[in-house]
């Protein structure tokens, strides 16, 4: 490089932070240094500020991008303000949720993509799952048999749900594990204003899938993965049609 060269960079204004800026990459840092951790409330606004010697505008833009970025979620109320998100997939999570509800991607598209999921966290389990995997899976399967018995379609929701959790657990594959919780709180919310009956066998197939994944078959456990799945999507579908359409 040319000495002219070196001095037209050296004198060449580097852009200084915003206070925004400042404040976000701070409290990244700190997320990264575990100093704040998932579940964590921020200082108020005002704390922030003295904290920053920033004015509260740049906190509240600092929060604003955190947020739209998925790191923050925020709670209303006495005991709201700002927290470290429990799972960063939380965001990407409610971006479909609005979407389906405004009409701008059909239901069909979500449980499609569910479905896929839950068969690429079957054939990790089957090679990654332990026995307190297997543990979870079988009480979340007792929990569904005994909230069927009681017949409260509401009370199903949490097992018939809870089952997708589980088994992205066994994955032992954190993207995949967060992929299928934020489909799993859509799928929760919209099985809870229909109140859908449960008319189909759920308890059978899920211990075969079990069985298949206990036994380290996971081509077996992705087939009855897949089968089931398929058949509760197209009860799911035929009785609630497009969820934006029918005012959900």
């Amino acid at each position: 490089m040319a000495a002219d060269d070196v001095n037209e960079t050296s004198t060449k204004p580097v852009r200084a932070k915003r206070a925004f800026e400042r404040v976000s990459e701070a409290i990244l840092q700190d997320i990264r240094e575990e100093k704040l951790r998932p579940g964590d409330k921020l200082p108020s606004e005002r704390a922030l500020a003295d904290a920053f010697s920033v004015n509260r505008h740049a906190v509240r833009e600092a929060l604003r991008t955190l947020e739209m970025s998925g790191v923050l979620r925020f709670a209303k109320g006495a005991s709201g303000g700002a927290f470290i998100r429990e799972n960063s997939a939380d965001g990407v999570g409610q971006s479909i949720k609005n979407m389906i509800i405004l009409g701008r991607m059909p239901l069909v598209d979500l449980m499609v993509v569910r479905v896929n999921l839950l068969v690429q966290a079957a054939e990790l389990a089957a090679m990654r799952a332990n026995e307190a995997d297997f543990a979870a899976l079988d009480r979340n399967i007792e929990d569904l048999r005994e909230a069927i018995e009681e017949g409260d379609a509401v009370k199903t929701v949490g097992p018939v749900v809870g089952f997708n959790r589980v088994l992205g657990s066994a994955s032992h594959n954190l993207v995949l594990e967060m992929l299928i919780d934020s489909v799993a709180d859509i799928v929760t919310d919209i099985l809870k204003v229909y109140k859908l009956p449960t008319e189909m066998e759920l308890v059978q197939p899920r211990r075969d899938i079990v069985a298949a994944l206990r036994a380290g078959d996971g081509p077996r456990a992705c087939e009855l993965l897949r089968v089931h799945y398929e058949a509760t999507t197209n009860y799911v579908l035929a009785r609630i049609g497009n969820w934006h359409n029918d005012g959900g």
